[in-house]
């Protein structure tokens, strides 16, 4: 049939028409203006927060598919699916990142989680992904439990014939153990222990006294005695003091702990060692009565454990004594080096400091990497002092250039100068927490992420962990944010100058201005009250302790209320988790229990924890010719412990801020 010319035109008008209509429908779909995007995904995120879960699965899919946002919009997807429990909603979305950007950074944590969604549907594929992700960047606890998931499908597979090969049940097994050997009491645990059992009911003494260890460790009372009944007492002899002692049989702790520390000591993991002996002493009314007893009997791996609890019960030369004996007996053990700096820190007490000398050098020249380093440099550097030996100054300014974040830093410092009072009346300034680095470029998905105030997933792409301090910063949640930032600088063996960034991770300025007009109010040091609130609460303003201590500086209510009372202040009790208040009565606080001890701010620290009483008694009891000497002899090791955390945080805030 002839097409007349008009119907032609027609036709192939209608035809441009429908290709341009398509054309522009997929282009909208795939190509999409960067403003358009940004505020998509920012509704997306606010309805997830808001728990608007359908809504947000609607808004992340609407990006564009050339945005480099599409990647994490398409995890964010699943993570609207997986919180409705749409499991298949989920896995389409993680499957869509794989097939479409199997290049993100994404990609091997997609893989993870498609994998455990695909166990029972499709093991084949799952065992795919779950051995791309050996292959991948993630951390090991992806990688150890993607090692069990491919050992469970592996062990379900295998048929009673092939149970034969040895290789391969011991490929499988290898897995399980690996897993419970590293994370004993991690979330999969009980699953492989399950796993384990099933596979293998027949299995090993040693093994099935792993499996007891994870159950015990769940709180699965009845599985863990179901399978420590399988074990001999040489392997399980501690893991059956864990069960025992949960079930409050006292004797049986007692009658397994003293067969065990006697006969069955060798290849029994230290921390398990450990922990059955301190379950041991806590059933007897006197720690020395229980030491003693186990002392008695105990032979092989583990004694220089109990030597050590020994030791820590002594004191004066005794303990010295008990420490000698111990690192002669032990020079290479693990409790060497404890052994030798308790000798040190003894004879410094005893002010036998030519022992002391000989001592300290001994330790330096043994452990120079050890944690308490700074301390034994210090306290060295005071010794030579008094030989007016040059080497002195060498000790001290060492602890400043090594570790200059340190309390000791702080304390060398003071005395390379000829400081006498223990704080500064100097300005600091306030600068705000930045992203730690240079900022990305516009190319890289963390600038694109920044762009959305996507911080969670941020910290899923980047394994610094200064980077995922800053997301937990930006997000409000400054307690997570300081202790993962110290962690990162604690670990980082050459220290950054004080004007890196990541310094300012650590030590934040959280409410800074509040602290400088209410600390100038009432006369005290501004860097010093926001290091009493810095270690008091990491600046979670929604703190409140065991003992009822309430908001960044942790005010008892009866205390915060009796302050107001005698300043004109009333207000309700919750009212302390406001910053505003609780910094304010905060301020009063230390303000009256410094002028009550003399204006001295290392007594008034140490009172803030221990109270102004016993600082007071300390004072008149202790006999101290320095502050380094009173603070050494705090008798609360809490106490000593919280003045030098408060007095390391105002060092760094002077490090860091000064003006």
């Amino acid at each position: 049939m002839l097409v007349s010319r008009e119907n032609y035109k027609y036709i192939i008008g209608l035809g441009i028409f429908l290709t341009v209509f398509v054309l522009g429908f997929y282009s909208a779909k795939i190509y999409q203006a960067n403003s358009q995007t940004i505020r998509i995904y920012k509704q997306g995120l606010k309805d997830y927060e808001n728990e608007n879960f359908s809504n947000c699965y609607y808004l992340f899919s609407r990006v564009g598919m050339t945005s480099k946002l599409k990647p994490a919009a398409l995890y964010r997807q699943a993570m609207c699916a997986k919180a409705v429990g749409d499991k298949k909603s989920e896995l389409k979305s993680y499957q869509s990142l794989l097939q479409n950007y199997k290049y993100s950074s994404l990609a091997a944590e997609a893989k993870y989680q498609a994998g455990q969604l695909l166990l029972e549907e499709n093991s084949t594929l799952a065992k795919k992904y779950f051995q791309q992700v050996l292959n991948s960047n993630l951390e090991d606890d992806y990688k150890i439990a993607s090692e069990f998931y491919i050992a469970k499908i592996n062990a379900e597979k295998l048929s009673a014939k092939n149970k034969k090969n040895h290789s391969k049940v011991k490929e499988i097994e290898s897995a399980f153990i690996k897993y419970l050997e590293k994370y004993p009491d991690g979330r999969l645990a009980p699953n492989v222990a399950d796993t384990w059992i099933k596979f293998n009911p027949k299995m090993s003494s040693k093994d099935y006294t792993l499996v007891a260890k994870a159950y015990i460790l769940a709180e699965l009372r009845g599985e863990a005695i179901n399978a420590i009944q399988k074990t001999d007492i040489k392997d399980s002899w501690a893991i059956q003091n864990l069960i025992y002692y949960s079930k409050a049989d006292y004797n049986k702790v007692k009658e397994v702990t003293l067969e065990g520390v006697s006969k069955h000591s060798a290849n029994i993991n230290p921390k398990d060692y450990q922990k059955a002996v301190n379950n041991y002493i806590e059933t007897f009314p006197s720690s020395d009565a229980a030491i003693d007893e186990l002392l008695k009997t105990a032979k092989g791996d583990g004694v220089d454990y109990l030597w050590h609890l020994k030791c820590q019960q002594s004191s004066g030369e005794a303990k010295y004594n008990c420490y000698k004996d111990l690192y002669t007996n032990y020079p290479h053990g693990h409790y060497a080096q404890t052994a030798l700096s308790a000798m040190f820190f003894e004879k410094i007490k005893q002010k036998d400091y030519a022992n002391a000398r000989f001592l300290g050098k001994d330790f330096i020249s043994k452990y120079p990497e050890a944690e308490i380093i700074p301390e034994v440099l210090f306290w060295q550097g005071k010794i030579e002092q008094k030989y007016h030996n040059p080497e002195s100054t060498h000790y001290l300014q060492r602890i400043i250039n090594e570790f200059p974040d340190s309390y000791y830093a702080y304390r060398a410092f003071w005395i390379l100068n000829g400081l006498k009072d223990a704080t500064l009346r100097t300005n600091i300034e306030y600068k705000p927490v930045m992203y730690p680095y240079k900022q990305p470029s516009k190319n890289d998905i963390l600038y694109a992420l920044m762009s959305v105030n996507d911080y969670e997933m941020i910290k899923k792409l980047s394994k610094d962990k200064f980077i995922q301090s800053w997301a937990e910063y930006e997000k409000g949640n400054y307690a997570t944010s300081t202790h993962i930032a110290q962690e990162a600088m604690k670990n980082l063996k050459d220290k950054p100058s004080k004007s890196d960034l990541r310094w300012r991770l650590v030590y934040p300025q959280n409410y800074y201005i509040q602290i400088r007009n209410n600390s100038e109010k009432y006369n005290n040091n501004p860097a010093l009250i926001i290091s009493i609130m810095r270690e008091e609460s990491h600046f979670n303003s929604e703190a409140q302790s065991g003992v009822g201590a309430i908001g960044l500086m942790q005010l008892m209510p009866e205390t915060a209320h009796d302050i107001g009372n005698k300043n004109g202040i009333s207000f309700y009790t919750n009212s302390l988790f406001n910053p505003e208040l609780n910094i304010k009565i905060g301020n009063l606080y230390y303000s009256t229990i410094r002028k009550m001890l003399d204006n001295k701010d290392v007594s008034a620290i140490a009172a803030y924890n221990g109270g102004i009483g016993s600082v007071t008694r300390w004072k008149n009891t202790l006999k101290y010719s320095d502050t380094d000497e009173f603070v050494e002899q705090i008798p609360y090791e809490e106490t000593k412990t919280y003045v030098k955390k408060v007095f390391r945080s105002y060092w760094n805030y002077l490090r860091i801020y000064q003006k």
